[in-house]
């Protein structure tokens, strides 16, 4: 008897969350890795912000740019060297998510961005 009491309590239950996804809707469930990249997207976005900075006080104490925005050049004027959101190591250059890419230009002129989960480089204005 009770056997059979919680085998019917698991097909209520599973009936419940069946229906209960079918009202949402299939598109407006949000798959949560989707949601965990678009915060760290967003994280590796403000992260730059702190390069920009310590490159910004690099030209003015050196008179030039920095030749590379690494942790090694750039450190020491920067509070705490920026995590990378995906590998939790500090940012360095590359081609992976989360990793800096810059670019001296002519005079105080420079890019400066990171890779995102889309693989797309969002470029610090």
């Amino acid at each position: 008897m009770r056997r059979i009491v919680c085998i019917a309590s698991l097909a209520a239950l599973a009936l419940g969350a069946a229906l209960a996804l079918a009202a949402c809707g299939a598109k407006d469930v949000t798959p949560p890795v989707q949601d965990i990249d678009l915060a760290r997207d967003q994280a590796a976005r403000s992260e730059i912000i702190l390069i920009k900075t310590a490159i910004g006080s690099y030209a003015a104490t050196n008179g030039s740019l920095p030749p590379a925005a690494t942790q090694q050049v750039l450190g020491s004027l920067a509070d705490s060297w920026p995590a990378n959101p995906w590998t939790g190591a500090p940012m360095a250059p590359g081609d992976k998510k989360g990793d800096i890419v810059y670019t001296p230009g002519a005079g105080t002129s420079y890019t400066l961005g990171v890779h995102l989960s889309d693989g797309t480089v969002y470029t610090s204005p």
